[in-house]
Protein backbone atom coordinates (compact mmCIF):
# COMPACT_ATOMS: atom_id res chain seq x y z
CA UNK A 1 0.00 0.00 0.00
CA UNK A 2 1.33 3.35 -1.07
CA UNK A 3 0.36 6.78 -1.56
CA UNK A 4 -1.23 6.09 -5.00
CA UNK A 5 -3.44 3.83 -3.24
CA UNK A 6 -5.45 6.95 -1.80
CA UNK A 7 -5.11 9.25 -4.64
CA UNK A 8 -5.51 7.22 -8.22
CA UNK A 9 -8.28 6.02 -9.61
CA UNK A 10 -6.57 4.25 -11.55
CA UNK A 11 -5.72 0.13 -11.07
CA UNK A 12 -7.12 -2.53 -9.23
CA UNK A 13 -6.34 -3.48 -5.58
CA UNK A 14 -7.24 -6.98 -3.42
CA UNK A 15 -9.55 -7.36 -0.56
CA UNK A 16 -6.59 -7.31 1.82
CA UNK A 17 -5.16 -3.92 0.74
CA UNK A 18 -8.67 -2.57 0.55
CA UNK A 19 -9.57 -3.45 4.00
CA UNK A 20 -6.00 -2.19 5.23
CA UNK A 21 -6.31 1.08 3.21
CA UNK A 22 -10.12 1.78 5.20
CA UNK A 23 -8.86 0.73 8.42
CA UNK A 24 -5.86 3.27 7.87
CA UNK A 25 -8.78 5.61 7.26
CA UNK A 26 -11.02 5.25 9.46
CA UNK A 27 -7.99 5.60 12.48
CA UNK A 28 -6.51 8.82 11.12
CA UNK A 29 -9.78 10.17 10.75
CA UNK A 30 -10.59 9.34 14.20
CA UNK A 31 -7.65 10.60 15.40
CA UNK A 32 -7.85 13.76 13.24
CA UNK A 33 -11.50 14.84 14.40
CA UNK A 34 -10.39 14.02 18.02
CA UNK A 35 -7.60 16.62 18.29
CA UNK A 36 -9.78 19.04 16.06
CA UNK A 37 -12.41 18.63 18.92
CA UNK A 38 -10.08 18.69 21.93
CA UNK A 39 -8.11 21.28 20.19
CA UNK A 40 -11.61 23.76 19.82
CA UNK A 41 -12.46 22.71 23.20
CA UNK A 42 -9.43 24.00 24.58
CA UNK A 43 -9.63 26.93 22.72
CA UNK A 44 -12.96 27.79 23.64
CA UNK A 45 -12.26 26.56 27.55
CA UNK A 46 -15.05 24.11 27.12
CA UNK A 47 -17.83 26.80 26.59
CA UNK A 48 -21.21 26.11 23.92
CA UNK A 49 -21.35 29.10 22.63
CA UNK A 50 -18.34 29.77 20.15
CA UNK A 51 -16.57 32.79 19.02
CA UNK A 52 -15.92 33.70 15.62
CA UNK A 53 -12.23 32.20 15.69
CA UNK A 54 -13.71 29.26 16.16
CA UNK A 55 -16.03 28.15 13.23
CA UNK A 56 -12.33 28.02 11.46
CA UNK A 57 -11.60 24.71 13.73
CA UNK A 58 -15.59 23.45 13.04
CA UNK A 59 -14.49 24.16 9.59
CA UNK A 60 -11.28 22.22 9.54
CA UNK A 61 -12.74 19.04 11.20
CA UNK A 62 -15.66 19.35 8.53
CA UNK A 63 -12.64 19.29 5.69
CA UNK A 64 -11.05 16.41 7.14
CA UNK A 65 -14.48 14.58 7.40
CA UNK A 66 -14.58 15.53 3.99
CA UNK A 67 -11.30 14.46 2.55
CA UNK A 68 -11.48 10.76 4.45
CA UNK A 69 -14.84 10.04 2.52
CA UNK A 70 -12.79 11.08 -0.94
CA UNK A 71 -10.02 9.34 -0.15
CA UNK A 72 -12.01 6.12 1.00
CA UNK A 73 -14.59 6.76 -2.58
CA UNK A 74 -11.03 6.44 -4.56
CA UNK A 75 -9.73 3.46 -2.75
CA UNK A 76 -13.48 1.68 -3.54
CA UNK A 77 -13.06 2.63 -7.31
CA UNK A 78 -9.96 0.49 -7.14
CA UNK A 79 -11.66 -2.59 -5.67
CA UNK A 80 -14.96 -2.35 -7.72
CA UNK A 81 -12.28 -2.11 -10.43
CA UNK A 82 -10.80 -5.74 -9.16
CA UNK A 83 -14.52 -6.95 -9.53
CA UNK A 84 -14.51 -5.85 -13.13
CA UNK A 85 -16.89 -3.38 -12.17
CA UNK A 86 -17.13 0.81 -12.88
CA UNK A 87 -15.76 2.94 -10.03
CA UNK A 88 -19.59 4.72 -10.74
CA UNK A 89 -20.94 1.36 -8.20
CA UNK A 90 -19.74 3.81 -5.68
CA UNK A 91 -23.18 5.54 -5.95
CA UNK A 92 -24.78 2.07 -4.54
CA UNK A 93 -23.26 2.98 -1.19
CA UNK A 94 -25.12 6.09 -0.57
CA UNK A 95 -28.51 3.98 -1.09
CA UNK A 96 -29.41 3.86 2.66
CA UNK A 97 -29.08 0.21 4.94
CA UNK A 98 -28.94 -1.34 1.76
CA UNK A 99 -25.96 0.48 -0.17
CA UNK A 100 -23.66 -0.18 2.97
CA UNK A 101 -24.39 -3.53 2.96
CA UNK A 102 -24.17 -4.41 -0.54
CA UNK A 103 -20.76 -3.04 -0.76
CA UNK A 104 -19.61 -4.52 2.35
CA UNK A 105 -19.74 -8.04 1.48
CA UNK A 106 -18.89 -7.24 -2.77
CA UNK A 107 -15.50 -5.09 -2.01
CA UNK A 108 -14.67 -6.41 1.55
CA UNK A 109 -15.51 -10.08 1.01
CA UNK A 110 -15.97 -11.38 -2.63
CA UNK A 111 -12.88 -12.49 -4.43
CA UNK A 112 -11.61 -10.30 -7.47
CA UNK A 113 -11.06 -11.75 -11.07
CA UNK A 114 -7.61 -13.18 -11.58
CA UNK A 115 -5.40 -12.03 -14.01
CA UNK A 116 -6.10 -9.25 -16.23
CA UNK A 117 -9.27 -7.52 -16.88
CA UNK A 118 -10.11 -4.34 -18.68
CA UNK A 119 -8.61 -2.11 -15.61
CA UNK A 120 -5.33 -3.83 -15.69
CA UNK A 121 -3.46 -6.40 -13.98
CA UNK A 122 -4.55 -8.23 -10.89
CA UNK A 123 -4.32 -6.16 -7.39
CA UNK A 124 -3.69 -9.42 -5.49
CA UNK A 125 0.42 -10.24 -5.47
CA UNK A 126 1.60 -13.77 -5.65
CA UNK A 127 3.97 -14.67 -3.24
CA UNK A 128 6.36 -17.86 -4.95
CA UNK A 129 6.18 -21.06 -3.09
CA UNK A 130 8.85 -21.99 -0.20
CA UNK A 131 12.06 -22.53 -0.94
CA UNK A 132 14.36 -24.61 1.75
CA UNK A 133 15.00 -22.55 4.63
CA UNK A 134 17.61 -22.00 7.29
CA UNK A 135 20.12 -24.11 5.23
CA UNK A 136 17.82 -27.42 5.28
CA UNK A 137 18.51 -29.47 2.37
CA UNK A 138 15.12 -30.58 0.47
CA UNK A 139 14.33 -33.95 1.23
Amino acid sequence: MNLQTFTSLDGRIGRQTWWLAMIVLLIATVVAVFAGAALLAAVTGGQTVSSDGNSYMHLLIVVILLASIGFALVVSVKRWHDREMSGWWNLALFVPIVGPLFGLVVLGFLKGDEGVNRFGASGVVELPAPGPRFGRAPQ
